[in-house]
């Protein structure tokens, strides 16, 4: 039986590495134009919205096949982005058509990541971020995500969310984008090696 996690020990070490080099350079990459950022993809915005300004969000989110992203049409990704973010399709749905390789709102280069960083800038007190960072300091806690894996992704996503919700609520976060910071910090030597049993 594994030892219950120090959430208020971990919540200290995570708010005392706030200014650890590593930390800072991904809060400035992920989060420090999160306003400016979700005023791009509003959906009045959203049909201005240049491939410049979707390669910054794509980078943004740590993707890392840009040439590919590159090569969808803006006007496929403005179609992806509203979908996602303002169709009345579940919120499961609409991850499973973005974020799977068979989704009809799929984008080259683009997965889960993409998908789940543009629903935290969008509304940040709802959605997290999917990416390894989560699922690997999710792990570390001990809370049972092994059915991220398995099903339907949107499904996934779902259960993720719940996760991220657990981590929010014990370290007393305000929105899922200090929980994004969190899981990176959590995922790497960056935290103490004890934090989790």
């Amino acid at each position: 039986m594994a030892e219950p996690v120090d959430w208020q020990g971990l919540g200290q070490a995570f708010n005392e590495s706030g200014s650890q080099p590593k930390l800072t350079k991904y809060r400035l990459r992920k989060w420090s134009r999160s306003p400016e950022f979700a005023g791009w993809i509003e959906q009045d915005c959203l049909t201005s919205l240049c491939m410049e300004q979707a390669l910054v969000l794509y980078t943004a989110s740590g993707g890392s096949k840009r040439d590919d992203f590159k090569s969808n049409p803006i006007a496929e990704i403005r179609d992806s982005l509203d979908f996602l973010l303002y169709d009345t399709v579940q919120l499961e749905g609409r991850f499973q058509e973005c974020a799977d390789g068979a989704g009809a709102f799929k984008l080259a280069g683009a997965g889960k990541e993409f998908v789940s960083y543009l629903l935290c800038l969008s509304e940040p007190r709802i959605f997290a971020v999917w990416n390894a960072n989560s699922e690997k300091a999710l792990k570390k806690l001990g809370i049972d995500m092994r059915t991220l894996s398995r099903g339907p992704i949107g499904i996934g996503y779902i259960d993720l969310l719940e996760g991220a919700a657990l981590v929010q609520r014990r370290l007393g976060m305000g929105d899922f984008r200090s929980v994004d910071e969190f899981f990176y910090w959590a995922s790497r030597p960056l935290a103490p090696p004890e934090f989790a049993p």
